[in-house]
């Protein structure tokens, strides 16, 4: 009979110590728990506009020769970005000069790059400079500023007689801080 009374004995610890197991689990899991808050940043970014067009053109010429410098808008976006030059009734030792301004028109400041001028015929010479007649290569326009430029064409001893000479310069721009 002892032993029956020893079973049951132990069945009855087994179970009070399984009752004390879950019920100290369920104390120290109350006594662990915290509140927690989450905290969340948000934001948006909006990029600037690199824009850039030409101004305030020009011209100034040697005797009997006529320059026509037009503003154009290639892309109809409100501002000029091409100018349109036609020289007329040129001769050996002739010149023509137009001035410009390149308008920063973005919301970023834009670099200059180095131009490319194009032209048919080695009957002619060509300069692309600042107003001072420095070079434009690596300069920072502001937002709203300018740049005075001066393109001058010059007409060699080789120039034929009525004979058209065309001149293209393309001046590439990026943002001030590219390099």
């Amino acid at each position: 009979m002892r032993r029956k009374e020893s079973g049951e004995k132990m069945k009855c610890r087994v179970a009070g110590l399984f009752a004390v197991v879950l019920i100290s689990l369920a104390v120290l899991g109350f006594s662990y728990a915290w509140w927690t808050e989450t905290l969340t940043i948000s934001g948006s970014v909006a990029t600037g506009e690199l824009d850039v067009g030409f101004a305030n053109n020009a011209t100034q010429c040697s005797e009997y020769i006529t320059c026509k410098a037009i503003l154009v808008d290639t892309d109809n976006d409100g501002d000029y970005d091409k100018i349109d030059v036609t020289v007329n009734n040129a001769y050996p030792c002739g010149w023509c000069n137009v001035t410009f301004d390149i308008k920063n028109l973005g919301t970023i400041p834009a670099k200059i790059g180095t131009p490319i001028l194009e032209f048919n015929d080695t009957a002619l010479s060509v300069s692309l400079t600042d107003a001072s007649g420095g070079s434009i290569v690596g300069k920072v326009i502001d937002v709203n500023g300018s740049l005075s430029c001066k393109l001058a064409i010059h007409v060699k001893e080789a120039a034929e007689e009525n004979k058209s000479y065309s001149v293209t310069v393309t001046i590439p721009v990026k943002q001030f801080n590219a390099p």
